[in-house]
């Protein structure tokens, strides 16, 4: 038995030992070669978002642009031609599994075929951070609601205004309902999903 609960803690405790650095990520960013969003290239293969959760990546490989936020590497997406107002959620994952939590902050902008950037409805632009249970990993959402006649183009990146910087306190409850206070640190790379959530 205790053996087990070893493995566990050993494993819990080492699970952010496989991430890069934040300074070795943000070094790979800036040889991507960012671009102003305004020269983003608008694909009309981008994969077209549902009702469906679809998975994405943002790290290495990706491209890159600048933004208000920072640099940052993003994905492009297709969005549904709706009447009204698109409401838009994004689930961005936790880095690793370890007490040191980076996670990637989302951001998201809407464009036009243009690429002409459409703001957000009043509190169309919400943040909120879940807890874990166990090894459920922690996750920031964002809900973006935009007025949709033009909509056509979601481009998510991750806000890199401030590499490192704590994101909030928050609990996790662990093996046998132990309460942690963990502080969660923004990251420029990380995993997320994203879906068209109605209007």
């Amino acid at each position: 038995m205790k053996i087990r609960w070893a493995f566990l803690a050993l494993f819990f405790l080492s699970g952010c030992a496989a991430v890069p650095s934040t300074p070795d990520v943000m070094g790979n960013l800036v040889e991507a070669n960012p671009v102003p969003l305004a020269a983003v290239k608008l694909r009309s293969d981008a994969p077209l978002l549902g009702m469906q959760p679809v998975k994405g990546e943002l790290g290495p490989g990706a491209p890159a642009v600048k933004l208000a936020q920072g640099s940052s590497y993003y994905r492009l997406y297709r969005l549904p031609q709706v009447n009204g107002t698109l409401h838009l959620k994004l689930i961005s994952y936790c880095a690793c599994l370890g007490f040191d939590k980076r996670i990637a902050v989302p951001v998201v902008r809407v464009l036009t075929k243009a690429g002409q950037v459409i703001e957000p409805l009043p509190d169309g632009y919400e943040y909120s951070v879940e807890s874990a249970h166990g090894f459920t990993p922690l996750s920031v959402t964002l809900d973006v609601t935009v007025p949709s006649p033009n909509a056509t183009y979601a481009l998510v990146a991750s806000d890199n205004s401030r590499p490192d910087a704590s994101v909030e306190r928050i609990n996790i409850v662990g093996i046998g309902g132990s309460l942690m206070r963990l502080n969660v640190r923004a990251y420029p790379a990380g995993h997320f999903d994203i879906r068209y959530a109605g209007p």
